[in-house]
């Protein structure tokens, strides 16, 4: 078997034949990764014309003189072909050792087996036990499978809606209750969605900052944001802003107050004619009522109008669109604003932009791992679970020893299996 290096635009043009690649494994990516410090090349495995791997290597330096390499989402092979798997990789650690390569480190997209919304395996459902025992096979270390979250490493669980032959309407009806209700609710505030450029990612930024702050955890930085749009352009990142005209919205809700108003006095002089007519008067309590709801609104709308403006910016999301799907990383809201429903309004509108544009899979990327009340990371499973995402979780994180012996000094030293 030879392997050969082929350059990023042969690579890309590869990748454009093959359904399954993800966008850690783009072109664009290794644009990410260069600028991080990493040292990228893309390699073709062959033999006698018939192509075995391709894949983007990802190099690091180690221990001064030494180098540590990674493939983000794994090879683009046949996993389940064993001879084929076992002969290229004892080929790419020849390939690696000469490179002074300590270990390699892959965390392929496959599953392990078959989840459901809630993340239960399915009964009977499928699995990939036979891709974990080839890769043992080749010489592949496993490391242990976590749940958690783990900034260090891409997320071994995430969430996805499939799309593929399925209407809008056949999505929205599949969400849960509380979803559609949440939705619904966004529509009936006339909540808007704009689309943000590389200029106005601040508000992102504030978003986010803040959300990190009230969920502690480590938020990403403004120049992490635009280098997305550096490396992906802006025919692969897209980030949305849901946010509420007030203007807008103070007119609606004088509409409803003076219409409600204008009941409440239908029905009195209809119980000054009429006194005692329970079902008028059961009519009436509840339009005072909601006027009164209204009358609070109305004041609310001027305290929205002296802390934020004309506009009040409810959530904002960053997607990468590549490939077949579109990806939801990174996500922020305005939690004071919630009964908005901000959020719901941006996924729903992205959900169908995804319909339209012909994408397979709207992926809410990462989740814990936890699927009971009070674990880490249940609210956000819960979230996506309302869309109806079906829960994934990954084969994990393999090690390759290159030079053994270099291996199993650092590994004694840094623990890494």
């Amino acid at each position: 078997m030879r392997i050969n290096t082929i350059n990023i635009q042969q690579y890309s043009e590869y990748l454009d034949t093959v359904d399954s690649a993800v966008f850690q494994q783009s072109k664009y990516h290794a644009k990410k990764f260069e600028h991080d410090g990493w040292t990228v090349e893309f390699i073709q495995a062959s033999q006698e014309k018939e192509v075995y791997a391709t894949c983007m290597l990802a190099y690091l330096p180690l221990m001064k003189v030494f180098k540590y390499c990674y493939v983000a989402r794994g090879f683009l092979a046949d996993y389940k072909d064993r001879d084929k798997l076992v002969k290229f990789t004892s080929s790419l650690k020849q390939y690696l050792k000469k490179k002074n390569v300590v270990y390699l480190e892959i965390d392929p997209e496959i599953d392990l087996v078959q989840r459901d919304k809630d993340g239960n395996v399915v009964e009977n459902g499928f699995h990939n036990y036979d891709v974990v025992d080839n890769l043992k096979s080749a010489g592949f270390l496993q490391l242990p499978l976590k749940q958690g979250y783990d900034l260090s490493k891409e997320c071994r669980f995430c969430s996805s809606i499939d799309l593929r032959g399925k209407t809008s309407d056949e999505i929205f009806n599949a969400f849960s209750s509380a979803t559609r209700r949440n939705t619904r609710t966004a529509q009936k505030y006339n909540v808007h969605i704009r689309k943000l450029n590389v200029d106005q990612l601040h508000i992102l930024d504030s978003m986010e900052k803040e959300t990190s702050a009230r969920q502690d955890f480590e938020a990403m930085s403004l120049d992490y944001f635009k280098n997305l749009y550096r490396f992906y352009g802006e025919d692969h990142v897209e980030t949305l802003l849901s946010y509420l005209d007030l203007d807008e919205y103070e007119q609606k809700i004088k509409k409803e107050y003076n219409t409600t108003l204008t009941s409440i006095e239908k029905t009195k002089a209809f119980l000054e004619k009429n006194p005692g007519n329970e079902k008028k008067e059961k009519r009436l309590k509840t339009d005072e009522t909601y006027l009164d709801s209204l009358e609070k609104k109305i004041s609310h709308i001027q305290e929205l109008k002296d802390t934020y403006g004309k506009e009040v910016p409810l959530a904002c999301c960053l997607f990468i669109k590549y490939g077949h799907e579109i990806v939801y990383l990174v996500g922020s809201s305005n939690y004071e604003q919630r009964d908005f429903r901000g959020p719901y309004a941006i996924h729903w509108h992205m959900i169908q932009e995804a319909i339209k544009e012909g994408y397979d899979f709207y992926n809410f990327y990462g989740i814990s791992g936890y699927f009971e009340p009070g674990k880490e990371g249940y609210g956000v499973f819960d979230f996506k679970r309302g869309f109806n995402a079906i829960v994934h979780e990954y084969i994990g994180n393999f090690i390759l020893p290159c030079k053994p012996f270099i291996f199993k000094i650092y590994n004694n030293l840094k623990h890494i299996c």
